[in-house]
């Protein structure tokens, strides 16, 4: 083919039509890779904007402890961690289930840390969440126990990093947190920060009382049927039989919480607590 065939093909090609296809498309190109950068681009801000802001979609399960300081009635509250931490988006298949949960660990406070479940949908939430640790605890070569199950969300005004904590903790254990006065009188931490883990457990004993105290005015002979009726209400504090280490020891030296200096936080975070 020679420069004049070439030249003859070119001027033969219409381009009164090719010229706006082509730009048609190089536009629509250039226009799909600048939404797809401005899409990847504000998930990316997004995501580091919650990372400053100490939110995450993570979950932690924590056992917690009271151990002895080695003077008379005198505790340490101690929390350590189950398992590996995991995600609403791992736990929940469901994508309505994720935006649930979201949504109600949003709604939580320290004067209310437990995630206010409802229905047979917030049944199954709290019900995964559970199945979850309980299927890693099941093999743990530690004897088996009774311990209180609660999915809480702590106030981000208190914690570092707001996370959902799935609390564990002996019912004997949990008994002692109905006492306010025995909880500020009677309980150090590992860090004095961790005061307001000593006031979410207080919170949860109150509710698992109040709930203990209303099943037991119920008629068991009609008692709800799991995912066959509405479930309005179910134990949020639920006892669940777990093998979890029993020799847990506290790390460095117990600090004692100066409650007198958290007085007017506590009462800025709604919670009507005297100390003693």
């Amino acid at each position: 083919m020679t420069l004049h065939d070439v030249l003859r093909w070119f001027s033969s090609l219409e381009w009164h039509r090719i010229i706006p296809e082509i730009t048609g498309k190089f536009l629509a190109i250039l226009l799909g890779v600048l939404a797809s950068w401005y899409f990847v681009f504000r998930r990316r801000l997004k995501a580091l904007e919650r990372l400053r802001q100490g939110d995450s979609d993570d979950i932690l399960f924590q056992s917690h402890y009271l151990l002895p300081t080695g003077r008379e009635d005198q505790f340490v509250l101690a929390f350590r961690n189950l398992c590996t931490t995991t995600t609403v988006d791992r736990l929940y298949d469901n994508s309505a289930a994720r935006q649930w949960v979201r949504t109600l660990s949003s709604k939580t406070t320290l004067a209310n840390p437990v995630l206010q479940t409802e229905g047979t949908m917030g049944y199954e939430l709290l019900n995964d969440a559970f199945g979850y640790i309980a299927g890693h605890l099941a093999s743990a070569p530690f004897p088996r126990e009774v311990w209180l199950f609660a999915m809480t969300c702590e106030d981000r005004q208190v914690v570092r990093r707001k996370c959902i904590r799935c609390f564990l903790i002996r019912p004997r254990e949990l008994e002692r947190f109905v006492d306010w006065q025995w909880c500020t009188e009677h309980l150090q931490c590992e860090k004095v920060w961790h005061w307001y883990r000593i006031v979410a457990l207080h919170q949860i004993a109150l509710q698992w009382k109040a709930e203990e105290l209303r099943d037991a005015q119920t008629d068991h002979g009609k008692e709800k049927v799991p995912l066959v009726d509405d479930q309005a209400q179910h134990r949020r504090v639920r006892p669940m039989s777990a093998g979890i280490n029993p020799h847990e020891i506290p790390v460095g030296q117990p600090v004692p919480i100066p409650w007198h200096d958290q007085e007017s936080e506590l009462k800025r975070l709604g919670l009507h607590l005297k100390v003693p």
